[in-house]
């Protein structure tokens, strides 16, 4: 069984602590167990960096390249699926 602080290493749980917000280790560490059933390590850090520098979503958003919007779709997917599990 993993620990909340093996779990809490991904790249997302990392970024989401490191923001400077509230956020709560369990929050963050719920948000690392939905990303690592739904995104691949790749897309993770993709998605830590988005997390740590807000203006990188709209870069990635806006680009027209497959690799971005296939990553955007799965980004998505992957933040409703966040929001409904760990609210």
């Amino acid at each position: 069984m993993f620990t909340g602080s093996a779990l809490s290493a991904g790249p997302i749980s990392q970024a989401c602590l490191g923001t400077g917000s509230k956020s709560s280790q369990r929050l963050c560490v719920c948000i690392q167990q939905v990303a690592d059933m739904t995104l691949n390590k790749s897309d993770q850090r993709l998605a830590a960096k988005i997390i740590k520098e807000p203006q990188k979503a709209q870069d990635v958003k806006m680009s027209k390249t497959a690799k971005d919007n296939a990553f955007w779709d799965k980004y998505s997917s992957f933040g409703q699926a966040a929001q409904a599990m760990c609210s």
